[in-house]
């Protein structure tokens, strides 16, 4: 019995954790997807509706700020969600990635 009540709380703990799901959360606490961009403030990651917050950076490949016109449909991003569910920072990834 008391190896089945072990069992039992290795397994409640893990999903509770999440430790068993997949997940695109990074270790820094940033987020993988692809992002597409709408009439601002809208943005559209892997088919979700999100928002930028205000004073949003993106910044391209080069490491330089770019505006939200200029992202390319489908660019695979690295994203930071504040804590309102609003994006603070994009980074654009190569594509290659």
């Amino acid at each position: 019995m008391r190896t089945f009540a072990k069992l039992a709380f290795l397994l409640i703990s893990f999903s509770v954790l999440g430790c068993g799901s997949t997940s695109n959360r990074l270790s820094d606490g940033s987020m993988v997807g692809v992002m597409t961009t709408q009439e601002l403030p809208a943005v559209v990651i892997d088919g979700k509706p999100q928002r930028l917050a205000p004073g949003a950076r993106i910044v391209g490949a080069n490491n330089s700020s770019i505006t939200p016109n200029q992202v390319p449909a489908n660019s695979k991003v690295r994203y930071r969600v504040d804590t309102s569910g609003l994006i603070t920072h994009v980074w654009l990834l190569p594509a290659d990635r």
